[in-house]
């Protein structure tokens, strides 16, 4: 039997995420400070590791360098360097980043991103929950785009400034696109969802028929979710995320 998925309540992962968050935000401008612009602007997203989040690779002093936070050890990471994630809110990371380029004589400009915890504190179980269902949604993002086999996808990425891991696949190598992601909940949803986008969104998108649990998103964007909740509750959540996720397939060709 498959060991269930973690639930994640809002009100509970709520102070964890922002911290976490918060982190992300930081090495996400690290990143930047370093990092050529990427198509479609992906220089402004962060990979998923075996440890937890980190930068993409770039060059520092001559030096391949990553930025990381590492979810397994409660750490932030930077090249061989490494403080304690709970003592590193967004401005003492940012502070620590400034440092450490100072100690290697490099100058670069670090943009100071808007930061949300204050001062809130992490929580080692909803770190671990976390975690485990951040893992969980990568590997089943990277079995969709194994799935993709025409046009162009994105790198999977979570992105700092919603905090949501993100696939977009571009069936004909334009500005036509689906987007599949997971976020831990915003203003517009309060619970961590799965969302399934359009853009443009085509004539035909919402009437596509969803699988048990989820719903067409009308307020604030426009979309198919699924409460995580649902996919949680689930004996099969595997089996629900590729109904879920199929949708990309159902979509396509109304862009034809």
């Amino acid at each position: 039997m498959n060991k269930p998925l973690p639930l994640l309540v809002a009100a509970d992962l709520g102070p964890t995420r922002d911290c976490l968050q918060d982190a992300a935000l930081a090495i996400g401008s690290f990143q930047r400070a370093f990092l050529p612009k990427r198509p479609r602007q992906w220089q402004y997203g962060l990979e998923v590791t075996m440890r937890g989040i980190s930068t993409q690779p770039f060059m520092v002093a001559d030096e391949e360098t990553r930025a990381s936070i590492d979810l397994v050890r409660g750490k932030l990471r930077l090249g061989n360097d490494h403080w304690k994630l709970k003592e590193c809110d967004g401005p003492a990371a940012m502070k620590i980043f400034r440092d450490w380029l100072a100690s290697k004589g490099v100058e670069a400009e670090l943009e100071e991103p808007k930061f949300k915890a204050s001062g809130q504190q992490l929580e080692r179980a909803q770190v671990e929950a976390y975690a485990e269902v951040l893992w969980w949604m990568d590997k089943r993002f990277r079995e969709v785009k194994a799935s993709l086999d025409e046009g162009v996808t994105s790198p999977i990425l979570l992105y700092p400034h919603h905090f949501d891991l993100s696939l977009v696949w571009f069936p004909h190598d334009d500005e036509r696109q689906l987007g599949l992601g997971f976020s831990t909940g915003d203003e517009t949803v309060s619970e961590p969802y799965l969302y399934l986008t359009a853009y443009p969104e085509p004539d035909g998108f919402t009437a596509i028929k969803l699988p048990d649990g989820a719903h067409w998103q009308k307020e604030g964007f426009s979309g198919e979710v699924l409460p995580y909740a649902k996919l949680q509750a689930s004996d099969e959540p595997e089996a629900l995320f590729e109904k879920f996720a199929g949708v990309m397939a159902a979509a396509r060709p109304l862009f034809d």
